[in-house]
């Protein structure tokens, strides 16, 4: 796998940041999560990286694995077309989760 670019690019190693920069965003948001305000760890693309190309911190937020999960279920199997229906989905998703 290492030598096939495409596994790569599905895997989703390709929008990997550096432990660093994750380790500022956690700092930023004080390892809790912005959803439910439980503790955080994962650091999360408010918008995905595929829609928007965008990883400034200012897309990137600190979550749970539980909140996480429910935030980006399978979005690669249900890609959206515009930034608009990403939205749409994104306040559906979150209603969902419960708080901490």
């Amino acid at each position: 796998m290492r030598n096939n670019k495409n596994a790569y690019h599905y895997l989703g190693l390709k929008f990997r940041q550096q432990k660093r920069y994750k380790d500022e965003i956690r700092w930023r948001d004080k390892y809790k999560c912005q959803i439910c305000g439980g503790p955080g760890y994962d650091v999360d693309h408010i918008v995905p990286f595929h829609i928007s190309q965008d990883s400034s911190p200012s897309n990137l937020r600190v979550l749970c694995h539980k909140c996480n999960l429910i935030a980006r279920q399978n979005p690669r199997a249900n890609p959206f077309e515009t930034m608009e229906d990403w939205y749409k989905y994104l306040e559906a998703e979150l209603g969902k989760c419960e708080p901490y």
